[in-house]
């Protein structure tokens, strides 16, 4: 039982840290102007990334509580990646990837199927 609630709260974390990681380099990527001259308007997405690294840092914590074992924890965490990371970056820019990307994409995809099936 103790495990089963682990691997929840692993899961749920690790959604919300990936989601939020990848919202606040999104983010910080559109910021316009010259960094050097007005540093405080990274100051929301670096809170962001700090929120989101304890996240993951918890729900890696509480995932290899949960299954004894890293790789399965990484695992969860780069296809959770995979999955999200075109979901918000199309709902934050409405912009789809380029042939190039789709490619790298599908490659990776198949290279994490790989990792887990074999």
């Amino acid at each position: 039982m103790k495990s089963q609630s682990y691997l929840a709260m692993s899961l749920t974390l690790m959604i919300f840290g990936e989601i939020l990681t990848i919202y606040s380099e999104v983010y910080a990527s559109k910021l316009p102007g010259h960094p050097f001259e007005t540093p405080l308007m990274f100051l929301k997405p670096i809170t962001l990334i700090c929120i989101a690294g304890i996240s993951l840092v918890l729900a890696y914590w509480l995932g290899y509580q949960g299954t004894g074992n890293i790789w399965v924890v990484t695992v969860a965490s780069l296809t959770l990646l995979l999955i999200l990371e075109p979901i918000v970056i199309y709902a934050m820019l409405k912009e789809l990837p380029g042939r190039g990307a789709i490619i790298g994409f599908s490659l990776g995809a198949a290279g994490l199927i790989a990792t887990v099936a074999l």
